[in-house]
């Protein structure tokens, strides 16, 4: 029954049909032919005959007829008297709706008198409410003209405030188009101006760097400038005029300077760069230098037995013109102060760095003749180091910043005012001939000859 599916579905369609239906289902034997009459109509079978018989069954079989017969006519029958039946059902119900309907038309008719009257007096109300609605719409319509001439009004002012709106956007156009012009102009000058204030800090931080440099020489002076005495006999009277023409060199020196801290004042503080930002750290830090240097350099001075009051009131005057100026909130004037009194410090070092190479000359030409004298040899490098010499270490390797520093050391050990009174003497010698080494040291031709004698008593000495 499986895959008779469409069988199935057409003959049950045959038992909704109003007439009598003669089908006919052929197939070769035992494939479920009767099996399937069976199950598509549930066994609901008034009359069934299956199988043949060899015994005569004539008369039965015209029995059967007739019962066969008979029975078909019955069946018309009570399909007659039911289709009767239902006829008589029909009419039935049929006079049953008429009786209803002339009910309800009566009702109908009713009400259709009554909504005529109702609507009688709604016309009327109507009449009344139209009467008002035409005067209210001629209310509207007299508004309506006037609501046309303001509409036309406003129209033409929406059409000049177009035209101003779109002068407006015309004008912020060309705004933006000046103000994008003059924003590229600016962004343009503005990376000029800083590649020029760039190098202008750097030109000015590499003169810094070159001054903080003299200053530390100056301050090596400083330390120095102690072991300065000056002979008071028949000698150093006669000596004066050395002095006076050192002196003199050391002015032109001092000119020179001034000179050229006259140019930095032309371009970094009166010329076109006048007003050069510095900042006030750095001003107030040179002020304080300059005080500082003032201070050393006035108590040598007064120590010294020479006369240097001409150039001290030169730099006091740098000093009280660099505090005006300062107070004035004069800043870039206050800074040319400041170097300026500063040169004078450093003036005033390199005249005593003149005098004293002066005196370390004339004690080196005794110590040249007692030396030729001497047939015996010194080793420099072992007094300069003192109890850091290695005698395994090549000195004469070591450059001069390396030998200065060690003499500075050396200088500020065997300073006099850092002797007990019972040392001062042995202090003071060490310190003469520790200038004497450093005479030496510091100059490459004399140093160079001293390193192949130093190289040669030092072969020999391994050697031996």
């Amino acid at each position: 029954m499986i895959g008779r599916t469409s069988e199935k579905k057409y003959l049950q369609s045959l038992l909704v049909e109003e007439e009598s239906q003669f089908v006919a289902v052929f197939g070769r034997r035992r494939v479920g032919k009767t099996y399937l009459i069976r199950e598509s109509f549930d066994y609901n079978f008034t009359f069934q005959h299956t199988g043949l018989s060899n015994i005569d069954k004539s008369a039965e079989s015209q029995k059967q007829a007739q019962e066969m017969s008979l029975h078909i006519r019955s069946e018309s029958v009570k399909k007659d008297e039911q289709r009767v039946a239902k006829k008589d059902s029909d009419l039935e119900s049929e006079r049953q709706n008429i009786k209803d309907e002339r009910s309800s038309m009566k009702e109908r008719v009713a009400k259709a008198e009554k909504a005529e009257k109702e609507y009688t007096e709604e016309k009327e109300k109507y009449s009344e409410k139209q009467k008002a609605a035409d005067e209210q719409k001629r209310e509207f319509e007299d508004k309506l003209k006037d609501l046309d001439s303001r509409e036309e009004e406003y129209r033409s002012l929406e059409g000049d405030i177009a035209k101003r709106l779109s002068d407006v956007e015309e004008k912020e156009r060309n705004f933006s188009s000046a103000e994008k012009t003059l924003r590229e102009t600016f962004e343009a000058e503005k990376a000029k101006w800083e590649n020029d204030r760039t190098e202008i800090e750097n030109n000015l931080n590499e003169k810094i760097k070159e001054y903080d440099r003299k200053l530390a020489d100056m301050e090596a002076m400083t330390e120095t400038m102690d072991n300065i005495t000056f002979d008071d006999s028949e000698d150093g009277k006669k000596a004066k005029i050395v002095v006076k023409e050192t002196i003199r060199v050391a002015m032109k020196t001092l000119e020179d300077n001034l000179q050229k801290f006259k140019e930095l004042d032309e371009k970094y503080a009166s010329g076109t760069f006048k007003g050069f930002s510095i900042p006030i750290d750095e001003i107030s830090t040179v002020n304080e230098e300059l005080k500082n240097q003032y201070v050393a350099v006035k108590e040598h001075a007064e120590n010294s037995g020479l006369d240097f009051s001409t150039w001290l009131k030169k730099i006091e005057n740098c000093i009280l013109e660099a505090d005006k100026n300062f107070k004035s909130f004069l800043f870039a004037e206050c800074y040319r102060n400041a170097i300026e009194g500063l040169s004078y410090c450093k003036g005033y070092s390199d005249v005593i760095e003149i005098l004293n190479a002066y005196a370390e000359s004339a004690e080196s030409e005794e110590s040249t003749s007692s030396e030729e004298n001497n047939s015996e040899w010194e080793d420099y490098y072992e007094f300069l180091f003192g109890n850091d010499f290695d005698s395994a270490e090549d000195y004469t390797q070591y450059d001069e910043r390396q030998l200065k520093k060690q003499y500075r050391k050396m200088a500020k050990m065997y300073h006099p005012d850092t002797a007990s009174a019972e040392n001062q003497a042995e202090y003071t010698e060490k310190t003469a001939h520790l200038n004497r080494i450093w005479e030496v040291l510091s100059d490459s031709e004399k140093r160079a000859e001293y390193d192949r004698t130093y190289l040669a008593n030092r072969d020999s000495n391994k050697a031996a």
